[in-house]
């Protein structure tokens, strides 16, 4: 049984005093009318309206009745304006997920950008190794590298990176610079845990017009990027970076490249959303930043 169906027509019933005009205004006859309040009484156990030929008037039930449904049904449509205003309004909060590195270097500098353009919205910012919940984690975004692991998601790809092996200067006047893969083997090498498979970030090399994998034994590793960079910065080894961090640091002379035919895996960047009916405008407004200023960062 729809009861709320039933309640409305109740209502319609009750204001207008007439089977026949409640009908007209709810497109039914007379008779729908007349057998769903039947229906609605023996439901409640009570009469809600004397019946004459003429005319009908609500019985003291009935009257009771009227006024808390009126009440709960001015309650139900004073929340529907509000959740319609809420979803057009540039307001409210959106919860932001992202890997940790992309989160750390590019995706939080964005958010602070946007929340100085909209101080009426509020985003928070979830990192983490694992493919996200959408739904534990009541995610609005997502920002990640590496293959869509959920094909229902309405995502868009911003761009890609690659990765560059790199030293500091210290280390490299400290213990020589390679000049060949080869001579990695003697060298101090930090490897990297990827992040949600949890298997060591290969090592690959171009021999010829082949690929070749160096199996290296490394000095340091570790399964968060942040530590790997501060490593590498500290002078503690060489590592594969990802080139959005590395290269403006090559440019000021931080960092050094180390070609030695390195050649770094291609990521490709997503920014995605859960699902693609009822998105707020703040969550599209959002969406549509992070994905135009990725998609020029990661150009660069």
């Amino acid at each position: 049984m729809d009861r709320l169906r039933l309640i409305n027509t109740f209502i319609r019933v009750a204001e207008t005093e007439n089977f026949s005009s409640a009908a007209q205004s709810l497109h039914l006859s007379p008779q729908a009318v007349s057998a769903q309040i039947a229906q609605l009484e023996v439901w409640l156990g009570v009469r809600l309206f004397h019946r004459t030929t003429r005319r009908i008037a609500m019985t003291d039930e009935g009257q009771l009745f009227y006024e808390h449904c009126n009440a709960g049904l001015r309650t139900i449509d004073d929340a529907e304006r509000k959740l319609r205003d809420r979803a057009d309004e540039m307001q409210g909060k959106v919860r932001v997920f992202s890997s940790f590195s992309l989160g750390q270097l590019l995706v939080a500098p964005l958010l602070a950008t946007f929340t100085a353009q909209h101080p009426d919205i509020q985003v928070e910012l979830m990192t983490q190794r694992e493919w996200p919940d959408t739904v534990d984690l009541r995610m609005d975004i997502g920002v990640i590298g590496g293959t869509l692991l959920n094909a229902s998601l309405v995502a868009r790809r911003a761009g890609h990176f690659t990765h560059l092996l790199c030293a500091s200067p210290a280390y490299l006047r400290a213990h020589g610079t390679p000049q060949a893969p080869s001579d990695l083997l003697r060298h101090r090498c930090i490897g990297l845990h990827h992040p949600r498979t949890n298997r060591i970030w290969p090592w690959t090399f171009t021999a010829g017009n082949k690929l070749a994998r160096l199996e290296l034994p490394l000095a340091l590793l570790t399964q968060d990027p942040a530590v790997q960079r501060q490593w590498v910065l500290h002078g503690e080894g060489i590592a594969q970076l990802p080139d959005y961090y590395a290269r403006p640091l090559v440019a000021t002379g931080t960092l050094q490249e180390l070609a030695l035919g390195y050649q770094g895996p291609r990521i490709d960047v997503h920014v995605f959303m859960p699902q693609r009916e009822y998105v707020s405008r703040r969550c599209k407004l959002l969406s549509d930043f992070l994905y135009q200023h990725l998609r020029d960062a990661l150009r660069r």
